[in-house]
């Protein structure tokens, strides 16, 4: 089943005005085969992230209990401890949410996202506002929003794209179906 690259682009916004904008304006959004394999890439690497995030939460921890600021039952360890700390999972968090918004804010790609050749950007072309891509990380459901892709062949927008006003588009000629 084939489609023409044309049917996912859309007319040059009246906001754009730059030569570099109108190029990338006409670019065709990005398939869910491409957002699919950036998710899988940006997983990867912000798994260690999160995982390093962790270990500085842990001796956080072990440093209060042995510094004696914190002292736990005999039979609760740090990381028992840890697990039921709301600072805790909300650095994590933080963590997590830092390294897309970092991204999308700045450049408007994370690195899985310049691996597939797709950016995120405004209808106009600009990158997001720090609003826009928490309220994507917010409605993507870890990704599982990408799957709308698949059923809207006419406009090609995942359901956090909708909520963030947003869209994902093609670098490159090449594009995906």
């Amino acid at each position: 089943m084939s489609k023409k690259s044309g049917s996912r682009s859309r007319a040059v916004s009246a906001k754009s005005t730059s030569a570099s904008a109108n190029v990338l304006s006409t670019m065709p959004r990005a398939g869910f085969r491409r957002r699919l394999g950036a998710w899988v890439i940006d997983s990867l690497l912000v798994t260690p992230l999160v995982v390093l995030a962790g270990y500085v939460g842990y001796g956080l921890g072990h440093l209060l209990v042995i510094s004696g600021l914190l002292s736990l039952d005999k039979n609760v360890t740090t990381i028992g401890w840890l697990v039921h700390q709301l600072w805790f999972s909300l650095w994590l968090a933080g963590v997590l949410c830092s390294y897309f918004v970092w991204f999308w804010c700045r450049e408007g790609q994370t690195p899985g996202m310049r691996q597939f050749q797709i950016r995120l950007q405004n209808t106009d072309t600009s990158l997001l506002s720090i609003g826009q891509a928490f309220v994507r990380l917010g409605t993507s459901a870890f990704g599982l929003g990408n799957l709308m892709v698949v059923f809207d062949r006419r406009e090609f927008l995942a359901f956090q794209d909708y909520w963030a006003n947003c869209e994902v588009v093609v670098t490159t000629a090449a594009t995906d179906h």
